[in-house]
């Protein structure tokens, strides 16, 4: 079965790893003082509305305009496709058909203290079709679901998770690998940059840019949905990680946050739930609003 996402943002400056990763090889990330020397860890977004944001901060794109002051990215494609397996397992597989990178905006607090690094937005018109699809895994038993709630007002995102010590991370990921390769954009935007920053191109060819869960990291994937002035309008499925905590050295001193797991090199991007706690999260939360 294949969706058709309203957005997708995968935070990779959240990742230490990419960014010690990046660093070892010569690039300065995400900005060193003396030289001026730039290279932040892209964003990879994708989104079906057209996305203005200022264009310093807009790092590559293949169809946008411009002032000079601001950017209008025009609608891009991607898509989520979601296959069970035999042993009752369900594998995401999120697909930028279409995408921009875009540098991280000024924020309080920095990605790697986040939980969250990697969200995907469903219509709401596909719960219908989700449902159906993975009707044989639902049942009425959702012992060990609860809701928690994000957001006020007219726009309220309620989300499961499994377990009481979960509410940070949502159902269990038993896999994931996410990861900058086999991304044209993300290529280019590299090799332009090692020029900037005098290192050799060949260098490229070792680095790994993707990350895939470690046996003990700790994993969850929020199932939500998005109401506005009382109606359903949105699916959310969100990607986190708290543990391990990971350091690295930094160009101005040591850094800690949390792990986003292993680097690894992968153009093969998907996440792994069991296929009833997805289905079963969905509909609890469905009936958050009776």
């Amino acid at each position: 079965m294949e969706v058709e996402l309203e957005r997708m943002q995968v935070f990779f400056p959240a990742s230490l790893e990419i960014q010690e990763e990046l660093l070892k090889a010569g690039f300065k990330v995400p900005y060193d003082k003396e030289s001026g020397r730039k290279t932040p860890v892209p964003v990879v977004v994708s989104s079906r509305a057209e996305r203005r944001l200022r264009r310093d901060r807009l790092l590559k794109a293949n169809d946008f305009e411009s002032d000079g002051k601001f950017a209008l990215v025009l609608g891009e494609r991607a898509t989520l496709e979601m296959e069970p397996t035999e042993r009752g397992f369900l594998v995401l597989r999120p697909k930028p058909i279409q995408y921009h990178l875009e540098e991280m905006g000024f924020v309080s607090v920095p990605p790697r203290i986040w939980g969250t690094w990697a969200s995907f937005s469903l219509p709401f018109s596909a719960y219908e079709k989700l449902t159906e699809f993975l009707n044989e895994f639902g049942s009425r038993e959702t012992k060990g679901l609860y809701l928690a709630s994000r957001g006020s007002g007219k726009r309220i995102e309620v989300y499961a998770y499994k377990g009481r010590n979960r509410k940070d991370l949502g159902i269990p990921v038993f896999g994931y690998a996410l990861g900058l390769h086999g991304l044209t954009l993300a290529d280019e935007y590299l090799r332009e940059n090692a020029e900037e920053n005098g290192v050799p191109e060949e260098r490229l060819r070792y680095l790994k840019l993707g990350l895939k869960k470690r046996k003990e990291t700790r994993a969850g994937l929020k199932v939500g949905i998005v109401w506005e002035n009382g109606k359903p309008s949105e699916i959310t499925l969100k990607l986190s990680t708290t543990e391990p905590r990971v350091r690295i050295q930094g160009l101005y001193g040591e850094l800690m946050g949390k792990s986003r797991g292993e680097l690894t090199r992968t153009d093969d991007w998907y996440i792994v739930v069991h296929a009833e706690d997805f289905v079963n999260a969905l509909n609890k939360v469905m009936g958050a609003f009776g």
